[in-house]
């Protein structure tokens, strides 16, 4: 681990959590450690700017019709959690786009990452969850189209107003996951050429080919973050994206996993996007009659 990297976990380890006093309130605690993070992490990872800066912007293949929505399940489709066999056959039913569904074998029919990078894959310096985030952005550079997490479930088609966008992504809201994280990427819309992504592609790589470990969970959303940020063509982008952010995204699962299932409710949550966050675990039993119960086992099957 090098020297600012020491100092920077340091900072946050001392003013996220040593100095964040015990007597307050939990909200309160993580409101403050999310603070640290949000600001020392991509304060760190400016570093990797430069390797932003040397993109050499490309022509943005305008190819709407013809672009495709990718997932990743590593161990195959047919050994999906039946949440994830739920949610591609929601995507099936309602995208009109072709869904493709990646796994071990076949990824690499699509994407060629460094070796150094699929040398520390191996040696398990990169987990499973930061692998996919580098493979999702690495099939949008090279393809276009768009990215859905294997636990997205399609309500409705992708908008035009998104599907019309050279990069789209939802930025993190106030009320569901991690503020700090900036933006979410459980679902990408990039087309090919675009500046963002070329550029946010580029950091992450560059992270990986020179760092043994990730720095936190949300490391490739704040890698982001300190692009829009700070470098001048990616602020001139980022500015034209419509800004979204993602809490209505998340509103079903949070919100009604285990309460029985009501029909008008779903429609009316479910109205303010075309896709719920979903998560498969401690899902092998749902509650009969629940939303997590019609969802996974009822709906879309015909």
């Amino acid at each position: 681990m090098n020297f600012a990297k020491m100092i920077a976990m340091s900072d946050v380890i001392l003013r996220g959590h040593v100095l964040n006093w015990f007597w307050r309130d939990r909200i309160k605690r993580r409101a403050i450690r999310s603070d640290v993070i949000s600001k020392v992490i991509p304060r760190y990872f400016k570093r990797y700017l430069p390797a932003a800066a040397a993109i050499t912007e490309r022509k943005v293949e305008k190819n709407d019709r013809n672009e495709k929505i990718f997932t990743i399940w590593l161990q195959g489709e047919e050994n999906a959690p039946a949440l994830v066999k739920a949610c591609f056959r929601s995507i099936r039913k309602n995208c009109t786009q072709e869904l493709v569904v990646l796994d071990e074998k076949t990824l690499f029919d699509y994407i060629k990452l460094p070796d150094v990078i699929m040398e520390k894959r191996k040696k398990g310096l990169i987990k499973n969850a930061h692998f996919a985030d580098i493979c999702r952005v690495e099939l949008l550079y090279n393809y276009g189209g768009f990215w859905f997490d294997s636990t997205d479930f399609a309500t409705g088609p992708i908008p035009d107003w998104i599907v019309e966008q050279d990069f789209f992504v939802f930025l993190a809201g106030k009320n569901v996951g991690s503020p700090y994280s900036f933006m979410q990427n459980c679902f990408i819309r990039s087309r090919k050429g675009a500046y963002l992504l070329d550029a946010w592609r580029a950091m992450i790589l560059d992270y990986w080919i020179h760092e043994n470990h990730n720095f936190d969970y949300f490391m490739h959303q704040l890698l982001f973050k300190t692009l829009v940020l700070n470098d001048p063509r990616a602020k001139k982008y980022f500015a034209k994206m419509p800004h979204v952010d993602q809490d209505p995204t998340h509103m079903l699962w949070w919100g009604y996993q285990n309460k029985p299932f009501d029909q008008k409710i779903f429609d009316q949550v479910t109205g303010e996007t075309f896709f719920q966050k979903l998560t498969y675990r401690g899902t092998d039993n749902p509650v009969p009659g629940s939303y997590a119960d019609v969802m996974i086992n009822k709906m879309y099957k015909d």
